[in-house]
């Protein structure tokens, strides 16, 4: 009978291996270990990791051992996958040892593989799926994206299927006049312009590959169309006639704006509910008037945003009465109309963007302070024809507990309202709002704050919102400069200052002792500010004076990026640095603003300039 115990062994190498030393130790266990295999199994991985980091330990460890467990841990690191640890641990025992030709060779081995792995390889050779390089992609700027285009690589491919999830067309030019600049429209020009006619060259181009390219035309996701509010000329029933045939051939398309006039829109919305009957998001900006909506039926329609001036709004509601069961977002910007309560389902949205006015008796806030509970963002400009909207307010304090956006402009009150506990009721509304983002609080008028209870005390209730990172207000006459910057909170990254109408406020009167006043006080992290006006021929000298640390000025409808050199050339100097401001171009900002404001790092901005937000 075999009496033999096995255990005997294990005793006999811990007797043998108590007389040796440290490094014999280590020597006898790295010898060892050669015998395991490495693979991707846990429990062996551990077991090496194990025995090299208690190799390790041993401070008197020779160079030759040290190398030895470095190789040894990096072939395993290798087969489990983790590349970046084995690499380490290589270029650790090429220190050890510089000459130790093994480790030279496995590292040689790794940087041959990382560059086939960015080689343009034929597809059956490719080490990273077309999916990794879609997730990697997905996280890059719209210029990062254009960029890749030129790459000899897979990833060029994939940067063209995400650049063109979002496609614009342009069936208009951009004109103003040479005295205001700031004053330009959508138009078809008698005259178009060499880049107008490069625009209507590249908008016939795309809708010539939807119609030609299935694999291009299923990656759109988002379709903005930009049209002109008259067509004179007949000029674009051949950008249409294209239009029709194409919008077919998009059939992922979750997502149609279309700014154009009203009977432009109407004949593209005759396609869209033909093919596309289950869109999920529509923006229409009419500039000459109400669009028939009443043929219209999308029964998915999520997202709805609806701009266009005077006329009746019965159509418009009637429609969103017939979508209020899957209504999320809706933005309605018409000065003449009426919130529609009665037509919409607020306990459903969480998203809503009026432009309008409040009747006298109006219940409209009732209604969205009581069934607003999923609301993440409320947008309200209006002008007041109510004197209770404030009692709204204080009779309930914890309404829209998932508010994380929210805005309150008064462009207009009746003679005969007086509501002067408006914005001290909003103000304590809001007051500890942690969850709170953005924030705009404009009055457009002196007489108006007054009528409201707009005056500095609204600023403070600011501190107490610590989370904030975009806010837009109104500089009232009676706070101090020197205080109001202090008053802003520290997460700011994007503020804009709206100040008084009719040049009466000290900003405007003297515009560098306010700037010098107010920058000791600036959020440091701040990278945006827009002034809605301001009496300076030098914008570099109000970054100069009072925002040394943006990237970007707006004032009123014009954009500077600024840029810091060394003493070399330019225009405005600042403690050693030179600024040169460079404005944007009209085209940039009509439809690009937001798209550059986030590759310049202001992306907090965006909510200020965006013109169609859809949901995701």
């Amino acid at each position: 009978m075999d009496v033999f115990n096995p255990n005997i062994l294990d005793a006999c190498i811990r007797d043998v291996a108590s007389l040796l030393t440290d490094n014999q130790k280590a020597d006898l266990l790295l010898y060892a270990m050669r015998s395991i295999q490495p693979d991707r199994n846990s429990y062996t991985r551990t077991i090496i990791e194990n025995a090299i980091q208690s190799c390790l330990q041993i401070s008197t460890l020779n160079s030759e051992n040290i190398a030895k467990a470095r190789i040894l841990r990096a072939r395993a690191r290798l087969a489990a996958g983790s590349y970046i640890t084995a690499q380490d641990d290589l270029q650790a025992a090429l220190i050890a040892e510089p000459d130790n030709p093994e480790a030279a060779a496995l590292l040689y081995q790794r940087s041959v593989t990382v560059e086939k792995l960015l080689s343009p390889l034929p597809r059956s050779r490719e080490r990273l799926s077309i999916e990794i390089w879609r997730e990697i992609a997905s996280y890059l700027p719209r210029r990062d994206l254009r960029s890749l285009l030129f790459v000899p690589h897979v990833i060029s491919r994939v940067a063209s299927q995400l650049l063109f999830k979002e496609l614009d067309l342009y069936f208009c030019g951009i004109q103003s006049s040479d005295d205001d600049a700031e004053c330009w429209s959508p138009t078809l020009p008698s005259n178009p312009s060499t880049e107008d006619i490069h625009h209507a060259h590249r908008s016939a181009d795309i809708l010539t590959r939807i119609i030609t390219d299935v694999s291009f035309s299923g990656a759109v996701r988002t379709l903005r169309i930009h049209g002109p509010a008259h067509d004179k000329y007949g000029t674009l029933a051949f950008q249409t006639g294209m239009l029709t045939n194409a919008l077919p051939k998009l059939i992922n398309l979750h997502n149609v704006h279309i700014s154009a006039g009203s009977e432009s829109i109407v004949s593209i919305l005759r396609v869209l509910q033909t093919s596309h009957p289950r869109l999920r998001g529509l923006s229409l900006r009419s500039s000459d008037g109400p669009v028939d909506l009443s043929y219209l039926e999308f029964r998915n329609l999520a997202h709805f945003s609806y701009c266009t001036n005077d006329g009746s709004p019965s159509v418009a509601l009637n429609f969103i009465a017939q979508n209020k069961a899957s209504l999320r977002t809706l933005s309605l910007l018409n000065d003449h109309w009426i919130f529609p309560s009665n037509a919409l389902s607020i306990r459903h949205l969480t998203h809503i963007n009026f432009l309008g006015y409040f009747p006298v008796n109006s219940h409209a806030l009732v209604d969205i302070l009581t069934h607003g509970r999923q609301l993440e963002a409320l947008t309200l400009s209006c002008r007041l024809d109510s004197s209770t909207s404030s009692q709204f307010f204080r009779s309930m304090p914890k309404a829209l507990p998932f508010l994380r956006h929210f805005g309150f402009t008064v462009h207009g009150v009746c003679k005969r309202i007086r509501d002067t506990d408006l914005f001290p009721a909003i103000a304590e509304f809001l007051r500890g709002r942690l969850q709170l983002r953005t924030l705009t609080l404009i009055v457009t008028y002196e007489s108006d704050q007054q009528s409201t209870g707009f005056s500095a005390a609204i600023w403070g209730v600011l501190p107490s919102l610590v989370n904030l990172t975009t806010l837009k207000i109104t500089y009232p006459s009676d706070l101090a400069p020197g205080l109001a910057a202090w008053l802003i909170p520290r997460s700011i990254k994007a503020l804009n200052l709206t100040l008084e109408h009719g040049g009466t406020s000290s900003a405007l009167r003297d515009p560098i002792p306010f700037l010098d006043h107010l920058r000791p006080g600036v959020p440091s992290e701040l990278r945006y500010i827009g002034l809605s006006q301001f009496p300076i021929r030098n914008v570099a000298l109000i970054v100069e004076h009072g925002f040394p640390m943006v990237r970007v000025v707006g004032v009123a409808n014009n954009y500077w990026t600024v840029k810091k050199h060394k003493k070399d050339v330019t225009t405005a100097s600042h403690e050693g640095v030179l600024l040169e401001m460079e404005q944007w171009p009209r085209r940039r900002v009509a439809y690009h603003a937001a798209e550059w404001l986030e590759w310049l790092g202001c992306e907090d901005a965006v909510a200020g300039v965006q013109d169609v937000i859809f949901p995701a």
